[in-house]
């Protein structure tokens, strides 16, 4: 019987140490966002580039022309936009074929990101200089986009990630999940750079020298090039760059069963590349890398509503049951709670959002859900599945 209790008590102590860890990761990174400043753009630049925009979109006709259109009005004149097109409507096409852009149709028969993008890739001429991917909803916000990515790369960057926002908050799921996205944009982009380290990326309104990302993308052995790239730079030693006034916005997740399916695939990415690179990134830390040891601490966190809902659940357990460790448990949930507030920009602090929050409980159980069926969903990162669009958000 005491063997037992002994073992509960380490299982307790451990379990209670990774919500502890997650806690203090979190509340760090989110402090230091609040001292990130936007990079200081040269008064002159080196040259002017040519820069490609990639937009791999599967059945997107009834977004695809704005996409197109937003991004044909930039300022910047030495640029192609490229859309990739897998299973459009022969009507989308013939509007497309009347815009000024290179229009590449595609049988994409692995169903992957990242199979359309090398597709294209092996078409396209090699006289770009950088490489901008979009997904096929997103919106180029401002006209001067191009200018500061090309700005960046002046500086000598050669990966940016952009500043991906949320263009729909018709529902309080779209309206949770633009929040969320800007929590990431200040933990994980703003936050990192703070302290100098990289960006995370975020699979679109990312930037790659274009001779850089060919080689990389032919590397790509899963559906998760996002991720897979980011450990793969990283490996190598390039840092990335994070412009937050350069802004693409992004179509959110609308309802709960497209959150379960959408979260679960990326959670199944998450976890499998934390299993890939942990010991990796290991060997990495001892020599020198950090980046590449951080970006693998950042794919064995869970996401925040599941650390702030099973932080409180424990909480109310324990004040129950076992009053003596709850105040630990306590503490835990209220630094994972600020960290969560600090990093919420000001204008969602208004009553619609205060709304939305009485919906979390129902995120957290769809977060739950995501986890139950991430098995299933490993499997579409190395066989065929139709997830380089986010389906039926």
């Amino acid at each position: 019987m005491d063997f037992i209790i002994l073992g509960l008590e380490i299982l307790g102590f451990i379990f209670f140490s990774y919500f502890a860890f997650s806690a203090i990761y979190l509340i760090v990174f989110a402090i230091a966002g609040h001292f990130y400043k936007n990079i200081e753009y040269p008064k002159s630049i080196d040259k002017i580039r040519k820069i490609g925009i990639l937009v791999p979109a599967y059945k997107e006709d009834n977004v695809i022309i704005g996409v197109a259109e937003f991004a044909l009005k930039q300022d910047y004149k030495n640029f192609e936009l490229v859309i990739i097109a897998d299973s459009f409507k022969e009507e989308t096409l013939e509007k497309l074929k009347k815009l000024p852009l290179t229009l590449l149709e595609i049988v994409n028969d692995k169903r992957t990101k990242a199979n359309a993008i090398n597709m294209a890739l092996n078409q396209l001429p090699t006289d770009y200089d950088v490489i901008l991917i979009l997904d096929g909803d997103n919106i180029i916000q401002d006209s001067d986009f191009l200018t500061k990515i090309n700005q960046a790369f002046s500086l000598g960057n050669k990966i940016v990630q952009g500043h991906r926002t949320a263009k729909n908050f018709n529902t309080n799921f779209a309206l949770l999940d633009g929040i969320s996205e800007e929590i990431n944009n200040h933990i994980f982009r703003k936050g990192h750079r703070a302290i100098g380290l990289s960006s995370a990326l975020i699979g679109s309104a990312m930037a790659f020298e274009y001779k850089l990302f060919k080689k990389y993308m032919k590397e790509i052995k899963t559906s998760g090039e996002d991720k897979e790239l980011e450990f793969n730079f990283l490996k190598d030693g390039y840092q990335f760059e994070y412009l937050d006034d350069a802004i693409v916005l992004d179509e959110k997740t609308q309802k709960s069963d497209a959150f379960v399916k959408q979260r679960s695939r990326w959670l199944a990415n998450q976890f499998l590349q934390a299993q890939l690179h942990f010991f990796i990134s290991i060997k990495a830390l001892l020599k020198g890398n950090f980046d590449f040891f951080d970006k693998a601490l950042q794919h064995f966190l869970l996401p925040r509503i599941l650390l702030l809902g099973t932080t409180f659940l424990i909480c109310i357990i324990l004040i129950i049951f076992n009053y003596t460790f709850a105040f630990l448990w306590l503490i835990c949930f209220l630094i994972i709670l600020l960290s969560l507030l600090i990093s919420v920009p000001k204008r969602f602090i208004n009553t619609k959002t205060l709304i939305a929050i009485l919906s979390l409980p129902k995120g957290y159980i769809s977060m739950i859900l995501s986890m139950l069926q991430m098995k299933g969903a490993t499997k579409n990162f190395v066989v065929t599945e139709k997830n380089y669009n986010q389906d039926n958000k």
